[in-house]
């Protein structure tokens, strides 16, 4: 039986300069399709930041796992699982943060950020490619997940001791948070039950990408990716402009 193969968006299907999906990475999951693979999206973007991507139109994917599996969709994007954040630790991250003066985002129904966007926000912003949503307020209303901006390798330290959260630093000048025990890894697990899978290939190239690479049959990271998640990962791939992906799938021989 053919396992799952999972990806990661920003910096393995889309680029971080120009903010597209390559003519080989195209190719390839066209050609993965056609050979009758399960391909599943798995990030740490929101659905409607997905959507903005342009990705789940791309192909017909066969289950989309969203805010490092806090959403689940199936193949037509109906939701499969959706856990929302604690009300005490969103009102702690806010507070942590508005100490340290870095501008968090609250992934809820409408999108709004904790206080006027700074460089950092901005320069995530220009790494993503995404919208900033408008200056808002917590006022109890539900959360998926949150954002909290600081410099470049910072260690978001103070708020790793908020309980029930699970901090991901990421590739620019941000961190996912998200609830504890849950994960990209299982988000999947949903998917491989509903296509009654056991194993998948892993895709990525960035921390929020560990938990998937642990639980794989197989883990691919990206050349340009975090060191330390290549560390743990059973094969490096190329860099993404340097046909990753494609080089990664002709090493596993599944495009024979």
């Amino acid at each position: 039986m053919k396992p799952m193969l999972c990806f990661d968006v920003d910096g393995t299907l889309r680029d971080n300069v120009h903010h597209q999906v390559s003519e080989s990475t195209q190719k390839t999951l066209f050609t993965l399709k056609k050979a009758g693979y399960r391909l599943i999206i798995s990030s740490g973007r929101g659905v409607d930041s997905l959507r903005q991507t342009g990705l789940m139109e791309l192909l017909q994917w066969d289950g989309f796992v969203c805010n490092n599996g806090q959403i689940v969709l199936d193949e037509f994007g109906q939701e499969l699982f959706h856990v929302s954040m604690k009300k005490e630790a969103v009102f702690k991250t806010l507070e942590i943060a508005k100490k340290l003066d870095y501008a968090v985002v609250l992934k809820s129904i409408d999108r709004v950020i904790s206080k006027e966007p700074d460089e950092y926000v901005l320069e995530s912003q220009r790494f993503f490619h995404n919208v900033i949503p408008p200056r808002g307020d917590y006022h109890g209303q539900s959360v998926d997940a949150m954002i909290v901006y600081g410099p470049k390798d910072y260690d978001y330290a103070p708020f790793f001791e908020i309980e029930g959260l699970n901090v991901l630093p990421g590739e620019s000048t941000y961190a996912d948070l998200t609830i504890e025990g849950v994960s990209k890894a299982t988000g999947i697990q949903h998917l491989l039950k509903l296509h009654h899978l056991t194993d998948y290939i892993a895709f990525g190239d960035s921390l929020n990408d560990v938990e998937m690479f642990k639980h794989a049959k197989f883990s691919v990271a990206m050349g340009q990716g975090n060191p330390k998640l290549k560390e743990i990962a059973d094969y490096v791939t190329t860099p993404i402009d340097e046909d990753g992906i494609w080089n990664a799938c002709q090493y596993l021989n599944l495009l024979d």
